[in-house]
């Protein structure tokens, strides 16, 4: 019973991309090659976004646009320990007679670890329970916003350099009978085929400059 709560007292060689040692907690059987795999032999992949407090799932878009946070889950600025809603009677004026007072239920966050509230930062109770709570404002929030917007920009910039850059490489590159096709588009149909043939059979070593003026100036 001792070594029950002692994985590491028995280790397993896997010989993998590493020879790793590990217990078999922290294993994984191939069903392909039906031998161990540790967890440098795998890779992760997200199946589904879920709050580990509330369990609430939630779609991959949904959770990029929240940022990856929960709406109603929240960790407690000390020991982040996740909070949770209390309700209190507190003292209301009533609207008709407002010199007199009625018992109105109110909520706020507790930690349960620390004992911190919300109430020891100046955040107001609310009225009902369900419901995100109001966050305070970032100050930096304009600055960061336009952050973000120049190194878009930035971003979009360098990979249209890259684009250029491949484009010219691409150019370079091109074969010798459509570079001579875009470059000497000025001779006959005839005169351009008859030039291209004997290029490839090595049949015509002169270059084609003097070849266009060879044939400019034969007598007609």
């Amino acid at each position: 019973m001792a070594s029950l709560l002692q994985p590491d007292r028995v280790v397993y060689l896997v010989r993998g991309e590493k020879r790793i040692r590990a217990p078999l907690s922290q294993l994984y059987f191939c069903r392909y090659c039906s031998e161990l795999r540790s967890l440098e032999c795998v890779s992760h992949e997200v199946d589904s976004h879920y709050c580990p407090s509330c369990l609430e799932n939630m779609p991959s878009a949904e959770a990029k646009l929240k940022k990856n946070r929960c709406a109603n889950c929240f960790d407690c600025p000390c020991c982040m320990h996740t909070l949770s809603t209390r309700a209190t009677n507190i003292p209301a004026p009533l609207p008709d007679d407002p010199t007199k007072t009625a018992m109105k239920k109110a909520y706020y966050l507790a930690c349960g670890f620390c004992r911190w509230t919300s109430r020891d930062v100046g955040m107001a109770d609310k009225s009902v329970a369900s419901g995100g709570w109001q966050e305070p404002e970032n100050p930096h929030t304009q600055r960061i916003n336009k952050l973000i917007e120049y190194y878009q920009q930035l971003a979009h910039r360098e990979k249209q350099d890259r684009d250029r850059k491949k484009l010219a490489r691409r150019r370079q590159c091109m074969p010798l009978a459509f570079s001579v096709l875009i470059t000497h588009s000025e001779l006959g149909v005839g005169d351009m085929t008859i030039y291209i043939v004997e290029k490839i059979l090595g049949l015509h070593d002169m270059p084609f400059q003097r070849y266009h003026i060879y044939r400019d100036s034969a007598p007609g």
